[in-house]
């Protein structure tokens, strides 16, 4: 297995990269980010906006990783309207500049467990 890391802090394994926190937070602090139309389609629905995505971001933590796709899902927490709350950003690394934000989301208590750090599991019925 071949690991090596590039100037900005992302490692190569395998052909595929993998990225960090702190990799993915020094880049939203160089403005080397984009917003995905899907994540602004959330935004509006839910009644969050960008700063509250990056709060998100810089405060959180990778829940998740998706190797294969080269994407991360943070949790962080945000204020929204004086009221703390969770924030699910997924971020892909795929481009060598930026940062995505593909979606974000105020993640749902029935698919993920307090405080939204695990995927709840599905229950499976025995007939």
């Amino acid at each position: 297995m071949i690991l090596l890391t590039t100037q900005d802090g992302l490692r190569h394994l395998n052909c595929i990269y993998q990225v960090n926190i702190q990799t993915i937070r020094n880049k939203i602090r160089e403005d080397d980010y984009l917003i995905k139309f899907h994540a602004i389609q959330h935004a509006l629905k839910e009644g969050f906006e960008r700063k509250h995505i990056v709060e998100a971001i810089l405060k959180g933590s990778i829940i998740e990783e998706y190797f294969d796709v080269q994407r991360v899902l943070i949790c962080g927490r945000t204020r929204l309207d004086n009221t703390a709350l969770y924030l699910h950003v997924v971020c892909e690394y795929v481009d060598p500049v930026y940062i995505e934000f593909v979606t974000a989301y105020i993640p749902d208590e029935a698919l993920w467990e307090p405080p939204t750090f695990k995927r709840r599991r599905r229950r499976t019925d025995n007939l």
